[in-house]
């Protein structure tokens, strides 16, 4: 449709090296005469947090991704591009899988005042590291003035691409209008700027964290496929126990249970299998009063029951679900709230299953550890 107003030890010089060789690179052999054309392509827009990290190789599992840019939100560019090219670039048991570009985006001007999430410090300093994958902070790579070009470069044999933008749009709005001719849809996480169906009065974090940025967007998005995804807001969801309702990842759909197979223990599943069940020592990273002293590990970013004790936020299949669109757009209907004056068809959400969210958001899990297993080797 046409928009309308209607997140293994290495040293970090072998990392910077390893990211160099992607980055500079960043599919310009791809653009020679000589390549073949790509019919479809994948751009991947994100600020690393959790569930990006999550929700990454379930593209590169079942489409051809021409790039990643990091964009700054949870995470900043010049940290979590090293970070995210050891999940992606750097598999042991597959060291001459294609690499894929990891782009330096866009930063804010100014330093953010993240003081309204006082839990954004903890997930910056677990995914600096990957969510424990690294066992010490990798050196962080420059900022990069020439991002704009690369994303460009690295799109060069593809003849359609798909944006998939689960971060800000902090750089998206400066690459967008050189790749327009070529964009086939833009699927977006969150709602689009004025969607009160789901939640009146704020917008989605993507959005808030740089909203110049996504004022602009919502214009350039006007004439362009795009389509905004989100998930429905069950009340309770931030607890230790929260109700079966809650759109949440589960412990089993990574190590396997009821009914789900889990990730398998080979090429980039089983890397971020690693990254999401690892020994890291975190309880350093609480700074907030009351989680001081309390226990962390690499469960504490994604399980319930661990992001409970930290310092605080839903932790939801958020940037996950916006990626299962991008692959099985069937099994998403607009939202309309049942207040027929609330204005709704302006995002997309799970079709509902025998009208349990339960059953529905169990489905959601069995896709993503399915879907995911498919990156054991890729395009």
């Amino acid at each position: 449709m046409k928009y309308s107003s209607t997140k293994l030890a290495i040293t970090p010089l072998a990392l910077l090296l390893a990211f160099s060789i992607t980055s500079c690179n960043n599919g310009s052999n791809n653009s020679t005469p000589t390549s073949p054309t790509i019919e479809s392509c994948v751009l991947i827009d994100n600020d690393y947090d959790i569930d990006d990290m999550m929700a990454i190789p379930l593209v590169i599992g079942n489409k051809y991704v021409a790039a990643i840019i990091q964009s700054e939100g949870y995470t900043y560019p010049e940290s979590s591009t090293p970070a995210i090219n050891q999940l992606v670039n750097n598999l042991p048991d597959q060291p001459n899988q294609r690499k894929i570009p990891i782009i330096v985006g866009a930063s804010q001007a100014q330093t953010r005042d993240i003081s309204r999430w006082p839990w954004v410090q903890f997930f910056r300093s677990m995914m600096n590291l990957s969510n424990g994958l690294l066992e010490s902070l990798p050196t962080p790579v420059a900022p990069n003035p020439n991002y704009v070009n690369q994303v460009v470069n690295s799109l060069a044999s593809c003849k359609n691409v798909s944006v998939l933008i689960i971060g800000t749009y902090t750089s998206f709005i400066n690459y967008s209008p050189l790749i327009r001719n070529k964009i086939d849809k833009v699927v977006i996480m969150g709602q689009p700027i004025g969607d009160t169906s789901r939640t009146p009065t704020r917008e989605s974090f993507n959005c808030d964290y740089d909203l110049p940025a996504c004022q602009l967007a919502m214009g350039q998005l006007q004439d362009l496929n795009t389509f905004f995804v989100d998930i429905p807001r069950i009340s309770g969801c931030d607890t230790d126990n929260p109700p079966s309702s809650c759109y949440s990842p589960s412990y089993a759909m990574v190590a396997g249970d009821n009914g789900i197979g889990g990730l398998i223990n080979h090429g980039l599943p089983g890397h971020l299998k690693e990254g999401l069940m690892n020994n890291i020592q975190c309880s350093s990273f609480y700074t907030t009063p009351d989680t001081i002293g309390n226990p962390c590990s690499s469960l504490s970013t994604w399980v319930p029951a661990a992001v409970h004790a930290g310092p605080g936020g839903e932790m939801l299949l958020w940037d996950e679900t916006a990626a299962l669109f991008l692959l099985h757009p069937e099994r998403f209907s607009l939202y309309y709230p049942t207040d027929p004056n609330i204005p709704g068809g302006l995002h997309y959400e799970p079709t509902l299953i025998n009208e349990s969210y339960g059953q529905t958001i169990q489905n959601l899990r069995r896709l993503w550890t399915e879907d995911t297993n498919h990156a054991e080797s890729f395009q």
